[in-house]
C-alpha cells in the first residue's frame, strides 16, 4: 500500500438505523471511498464492522482502493462502522446519506409528500410502459392541472394505482412519472441510481399492462396476450421484475391477471430468468454477469443512455448519469462492474455482433450468457480493472503448438442443458499482435497480462477464428472442419514429432485439418467434392489422420500418437491415442498401418451413431468434446476443440488420487 501515515487521524463513522442492504452498502462505499470519490486516495487505513442480522462479505479491507471494499447483504438492522483517514471524506459520506430522499403520493389527498432514510413508510409502488403523454411532476402537484387531466391515460393510471393501493390498506403510493423532477438533472440522477432499492423495499408492485384488456374480443387467450405485451421488451421493467418481492399484473382496465409467483411459468418463459430467481429463492448475486446481461439482450429503452441506467440496481451499481455520451454509458456501466466484481464472463459476448471494443456496445451480444454460469469449483479469483494501458488480468493459460496465441481460462463455465448439463472452461484466446510471439504467457500457471487492443480478445463463440486466421489463409481453400489443439497443462517436453498429412498439420495457427478420406486415401480437393459418387461422398467425408508427439527426455524417447477423425456431414467426430512402437521412423514406417487400426477401433461399422470424444491411454488424455462454426469459413467451416494431457500421473498425485 505504500507508506503508512506515522499517525493518522481517525474518525468513526456510525450509522444505528434500520438500513437496506444496498444502503449499508452505499454507507460502506462512501465510507471507504473505493476509489470513486474525491479525496479517496487519501487513506491509508480502513476496516469495517457490522452488528446486526446481516451477513458481511468482506473485500479486501487492507487495501480499499482495488473497488469494492465489501459488500453488506441482507442487513434488516445493522450498525456499519467505517474506521477512516479523512475526515472531510467522512462528512461528506454523512451528508450523502442524509441527503437521499424519496417522493410518495398521499393515495388519499392525491398530494405529494417527502421523505427521508427509515423515515419512509410503508407503500406501494407503480410499473408501466410510458406513453407519448404521460403525467409530470409539475403537472400533478398543481391540483387544478391534475383535476383537468385526470381523465388522460398519463394521470387515470396514477390515479387508479393510488385507488388500489387505497383497497390495500396502504396509505402511500410511488410512480416514476410523478415522482421524479425530471427537470432536475441530479435528481434524475440520484432517483435513477436509487430505484432498484425503491422497488426492492415495496410492500407490492402494481404492474399495469395497458396493451392487455381484461376480457379480449377474440378467442386468444389472455395470458397469450400478456406474453406479448411490451412490458416485457422494456428496459426498465426488468429491474421492476426482479427487485419487489411482491408482485400483482392488471389488465388495461385494472382487473387483477395474476401474481409474479403465480404466473412465474410463464413469465420465466417469456424473459428466459429462472424460477427460482424470480420467487426470491436465489439471489441476483449468484448469477453470472453474462446470465444478467442476457436477461436484457431483447430489451429496448427510448434513449440509448438508459440500456445502461436500467441495469444499475441489478448490477449493485452507482455511477452518474451522462445523458448525451450514447453508448460509452454502457461501457463505462461495464468499467464499474469490473471494479466491484470478479467475474469474468463480461468478456464472454458474441464478438462479431459487437462494434470491434474490448467492453460489449449492448446487452444484445450477451443473448447467448444464459448458458455462462459462475464456476465455483475455481479459487479466488485475482482481482483484474483497468489501466491506462488495457485491461490487466491475472489467470491460467493454456498452451497452443502457435507461438503467437494460448488461451486465457475464464472463471465461467458453459453448461450445456441438453447434455446432461455438462460443463465445460471457457477459454478467452489471446493473439500476438503484428506477429509478436506472446511464448512468454505460454505457461499452466497464472499469468498476468494486459489486454490493449481488441484484436487481442475474443470470446466463446467462435467467430473470433476469422479474424485471427488474418494472414494465414490456405492455399488449398476452404475445408469443411479441423481440429484445434490445446495443452491445458502445457506440453510435458513432448513436441510434435511428424504428422500424417504432414501438410494437413498448421502449427502457426495450431490447427489440424485431415484432407485425407478412408476412401480415397488421398487429399481431396473442395472443387471435386460434388464429382464422387453418393456411396463414395458418404466415406469421403470421413477425413481422419494422424499427429505423433515424441519426449525425448532423459531415457528412452516417449511417444504419443493422436488419431482425429470427423464426418462433418453428420457431426460425428473422434479422438483416440493410439500406441507407437518404439522402433516406429516416418520415414521407414508408413503411418497408415497405425492410422488404419484407429480406424477400426474408433469409427466401428456404422458411421452414423456417436463417437468418443474422449480416450485415455497410460499417461496421456485426449478429449474433444467442443464445436463451433467460423462466420467465413477460414481456417474451416467447422472447428472441434482437442484438449491434450501428458501428464496423468502428475495430475492424480496434484488432486491426492
Amino acid at each position: 500500500m505504500g507508506a503508512r501515515a506515522s499517525k493518522p487521524t481517525s474518525y468513526a463513522l456510525v450509522f444505528h438505523a434500520p438500513l437496506s442492504a444496498v444502503e449499508a452498502s452505499k454507507a460502506a462505499i462512501f465510507a471507504a471511498g473505493a476509489g470513486r470519490y474525491p479525496g479517496a486516495a487519501n487513506y491509508t487505513e480502513c476496516c469495517f464492522t457490522v452488528v446486526g442480522t446481516g451477513q458481511f462479505r468482506p473485500g479486501d479491507a487492507a487495501n480499499p482502493h482495488i473497488g469494492h471494499a465489501g459488500v453488506l447483504e441482507h442487513v434488516e438492522e445493522a450498525r456499519v462502522e467505517a474506521l477512516c483517514v479523512g475526515k472531510e471524506v467522512v462528512q461528506r459520506a454523512a451528508e450523502a446519506l442524509k441527503s437521499i430522499a424519496m417522493r410518495l403520493i398521499n393515495v388519499s389527498t392525491l398530494e405529494i409528500e417527502e421523505f427521508y432514510g427509515s423515515s419512509v413508510p410503508e407503500y406501494a409502488i407503480l410499473s408501466h410502459t410510458w406513453a407519448d403523454v404521460e403525467a409530470s411532476f409539475q403537472g400533478w402537484t398543481k391540483r387544478l392541472t391534475r383535476l383537468r387531466k385526470m381523465k388522460q391515460p398519463g394521470f387515470s393510471k396514477v390515479r387508479a394505482a393510488c385507488k388500489q393501493a387505497r383497497q390495500d390498506n396502504l396509505a402511500y403510493l410511488w410512480a416514476d412519472t410523478v415522482c421524479i423532477d425530471k427537470s432536475s438533472s441530479s435528481e434524475l440522477s440520484e432517483a435513477i441510481n436509487s430505484m432498484y432499492v425503491w422497488y426492492e423495499r415495496a410492500n407490492i408492485c402494481y404492474v399495469y399492462l395497458s396493451d392487455v384488456p381484461a376480457h379480449p374480443r377474440d378467442k386468444m387467450d389472455a395470458l397469450d396476450l400478456v406474453r406479448k405485451s411490451r412490458w416485457f421488451k422494456r428496459g426498465w421493467t426488468l429491474q421492476e421484475l426482479l427487485a419487489p418481492t411482491h408482485v400483482v399484473f392488471y389488465s388495461r382496465e385494472w382487473s387483477p391477471l395474476g401474481t409474479k409467483n403465480a404466473l412465474a411459468v410463464l413469465i420465466s418463459g417469456v424473459t428466459k430468468i429462472d424460477q427460482v430467481c424470480l420467487n426470491k429463492r436465489k439471489r441476483l448475486d449468484e448469477y453470472s454477469i453474462a446470465q444478467r446481461m442476457a436477461w436484457a439482450a431483447d430489451r429496448v429503452t427510448t434513449r440509448t443512455e438508459d440500456i445502461a441506467y436500467c441495469l444499475l440496481g441489478i448490477f449493485g451499481i452507482n455511477m452518474p448519469l451522462l445523458y448525451g455520451e450514447g453508448t460509452k454509458a454502457f461501457r463505462r456501466l461495464q468499467e464499474e462492474i469490473i471494479k466491484v466484481m470478479d467475474d469474468h464472463s463480461i468478456l464472454a459476448f458474441d464478438t462479431h455482433l459487437s462494434d470491434g471494443t474490448l467492453f460489449a456496445h449492448h446487452p444484445c451480444v450477451f443473448a447467448k450468457g444464459g448458458r455462462i454460469h459462475p464456476n465455483f469449483a475455481l479459487k479466488l479469483t485475482a482481482p483484474f480493472s483497468m489501466t491506462n494501458a488495457g485491461l490487466a488480468m491475472t489467470t491460467p493459460l493454456v498452451q497452443t503448438l502457435s507461438p503467437y496465441w494460448t488461451f486465457a481460462v475464464l472463471n465461467c463455465v458453459e453448461v450445456d442443458t441438453h447434455h446432461e448439463m455438462r460443463r465445460s472452461l471457457i477459454y478467452l484466446p489471446l493473439f500476438g499482435k503484428d506477429g509478436v510471439e506472446i511464448q512468454d504467457l505460454i505457461t499452466q500457471a497464472e499469468s498476468s497480462y494486459i489486454i490493449s487492443y481488441f484484436n487481442r480478445v475474443y470470446s466463446l463463440f467462435g467467430t473470433e477464428m476469422d479474424l485471427a486466421m488474418k494472414g494465414f489463409e490456405h492455399e488449398t481453400g476452404p475445408q469443411p472442419g479441423g481440429f484445434l489443439l490445446a495443452f491445458p497443462r502445457g506440453m510435458s517436453g513432448y513436441r510434435v514429432w511428424t504428422a500424417y498429412p504432414r501438410e494437413d498439420l498448421r502449427p502457426e495457427i495450431s490447427f489440424f485439418i485431415p484432407t485425407v478420406s478412408i476412401a480415397h486415401k488421398k487429399a481431396i480437393p473442395p472443387t471435386e467434392s460434388k464429382t464422387i459418387s453418393s456411396a463414395e461422398a458418404n466415406l469421403g467425408l470421413i477425413r481422419r489422420g494422424l499427429v505423433i508427439f515424441k519426449n525425448e527426455g532423459p531415457g528412452t524417447a516417449r511417444y504419443v500418437g493422436l488419431y482425429l477423425a470427423a464426418s462433418w456431414d453428420v457431426g460425428n467426430w473422434t479422438c483416440k491415442l493410439v500406441t507407437i512402437p518404439k522402433d516406429f521412423d516416418p520415414r521407414w514406417h508408413d503411418p497408415e498401418d497405425l492410422i488404419g487400426a484407429a480406424d477400426e477401433e474408433a469409427l466401428g461399422v456404422d458411421h452414423t451413431k456417436p463417437w468418443a470424444h474422449y480416450d485415455h491411454l497410460g499417461n496421456a488424455i485426449v478429449e474433444a468434446h467442443t464445436t463451433f462454426k467460423t462466420l467465413t469459413g477460414v481456417p474451416c467451416m467447422n472447428a472441434v476443440m482437442v484438449e491434450v494431457v501428458f501428464d496423468v500421473d502428475v495430475l492424480l498425485h496434484e488432486r491426492d488420487m
